[in-house]
């Protein structure tokens, strides 16, 4: 069977390395081979799963022992797959099994003849015997019963999510965080975060039941409430802007206000047309990576004219050739 993966190559840490430098090691990392700043990379991504895999282990103090010992297993163990997975096994027809706290025990095949059925050795049946019955002569199990104890199982994995405002996403931040458990965990909103995205707390999900395995994440989704002025569109913003007829023929200045804050002078063009959309370079989402544009959507208003009004525009019109 394949050893496990070598995660501490994968984050470029030794061995040793303490957990600050495993999780500053993994913020570098993420922060190069992420998919937003590596758009249509497929090999970058793939790496990104390698890196966020890896961190996914070292980076939990209870995973990271039970990986440590898989690495150590002299018969190459494997480490990732079912919580019992199967080892390959030595001579003489023995198969090595990982048990619940993370050990080996070797079952010998020795006496059943070829082409054993490895589905006779069941993990979690009642009664009959199997490696239920051994695992509970080594771990501790009830004398004579059948499952494996349950609370080597770890927490489940729980959902929850941040209401922002469209100024808080763009903004970012610490902000608190009540989980599923009661517990109060400060987290850190991503600048110019987008409506959908989300992070994991890793063990900060369902504890495991009696507390004896690796606790659950926790996945935190953003929801962004939209704002009435500006429309995303990935880092850029669109708004509107309208001006009157006369001033799309001549043209003129504006001054819009960005999503900030901040006021930019906008020159529309003689003879701008409705729905023209004007570039403000920079002025969209401030992410920690990248800055956006504002882009300007040219609505044109038309008056209504009395008769007599309409009738003088119109001479007006036909005397200087405008149709």
């Amino acid at each position: 069977m394949p050893a496990p993966p070598d995660h501490y190559a994968t984050l470029g840490v030794a061995e040793d390395a303490s957990a600050k430098e495993i999780k500053k090691a993994y913020r570098q990392l993420a922060h190069q081979y992420h998919p937003d700043r590596n758009a249509g990379d497929a090999a970058a991504e793939e790496r990104f799963k390698e890196i966020q895999s890896a961190y996914d282990v070292l980076g939990d103090e209870t995973k990271r022992k039970a990986y440590d010992r898989a690495r150590r297993d002299p018969f190459g163990g494997q480490y990732e797959g079912t919580p019992f997975g199967g080892f390959g096994g030595g001579g003489g027809g023995g198969r090595f099994y990982r048990a619940p706290d993370g050990t080996y025990v070797r079952v010998d095949a020795t006496g059943a003849g070829p082409g054993i059925d490895e589905d006779a050795f069941t993990f979690g049946g009642g009664g009959g015997g199997g490696l239920g019955n051994i695992f509970d002569q080594f771990f501790g199990g009830a004398s004579g019963g059948g499952a494996a104890d349950p609370t080597y199982r770890g927490g489940r994995d729980v959902e929850a999510s941040v209401r922002l405002s469209f100024e808080d996403a763009l903004e970012g931040g610490k902000q608190d965080l009540r989980t599923p458990s009661g517990e109060t965990v400060r987290i850190t909103v991503p600048k110019g975060v987008r409506d959908g995205f989300k992070i994991k707390l890793a063990g900060r999900g369902e504890p495991a039941p009696g507390g004896r395995g690796a606790p659950g994440d926790l996945y935190v989704t953003f929801r962004v409430t939209p704002d009435g002025r500006f429309t995303r569109e990935g880092d850029d913003l669109v708004t509107h802007e309208s001006v009157s007829a006369l001033d799309a023929m001549v043209g003129t200045l504006r001054e819009v206000r960005t999503a900030y804050g901040k006021t930019v002078r906008l020159r529309i063009k003689p003879g701008t047309q409705p729905g023209t959309r004007l570039r403000v370079k920079g002025q969209g989402v401030e992410t920690d990576k990248s800055k956006g544009d504002l882009y300007v959507v040219v609505n044109v208003t038309v008056p209504t004219l009395s008769q007599d009004k309409a009738e003088s525009l119109r001479q007006w019109a036909d005397a200087n050739g405008i149709s």
